[in-house]
């Protein structure tokens, strides 16, 4: 298969810049990445091998189905109603890997490998979450949109919360 670099490139500025407003906790640009019908979905591992696979039958650690659901998870982190959330860990996303599965003028597969590093100040410690990252990107003028974004966690033992900005 012929590689395309530039588009490679491009893309993988784009996941690069979604890490970065991560980062940041520019919420609203990383809520902008996204179309209304998203699909942001952590699934969890059936055993040391098998990974769910099934959402509606399956256990998954997080399974958001569309932008509404993300915008409900951006606004418990902005709210300070979740105590576990008042004091956000400072957030490091690492991306790598990134490879173009498939490209069409509609959409683009893309995998990646992913390290997200969390410091907790008030708990001195810090903990990390490492695996992959498979997106359905969508064309959107000289930039993207994502459809879709599967988070494998390879270590799956979580160590305090999970959501969104920790992986």
């Amino acid at each position: 298969m012929a590689i395309d670099q530039q588009l490679t490139a491009d893309v993988a500025d784009f996941l690069f810049y979604e890490a970065d407003v991560l980062d940041r906790r520019d919420w609203d640009d990383w809520l902008n990445l996204y179309e209304d019908d998203c699909l942001f979905w952590v699934p969890a591992w059936d055993d040391d091998t098998v990974l769910c696979e099934d959402p509606d039958n399956e256990v998954s650690l997080i399974y958001l189905d569309d932008k509404n659901r993300l915008k409900d998870r951006v606004w418990r982190v902005n709210s300070g109603l979740s105590s576990s959330l008042v004091r956000m860990p400072r957030m490091a996303h690492l991306v790598s890997n990134v490879r173009i599965i498939e490209a069409s003028e509609g959409r683009i597969l893309v995998h990646a490998k992913f390290q997200a590093n969390a410091y907790k100040l008030d708990e001195y410690r810090v903990d990390f979450f490492f695996g992959d990252y498979q997106y359905e990107l969508l064309p959107k003028g000289d930039s993207f949109s994502i459809k879709s974004k599967k988070v494998i966690i390879r270590n799956d033992i979580i160590p305090r919360q999970l959501d969104f900005f920790s992986v």
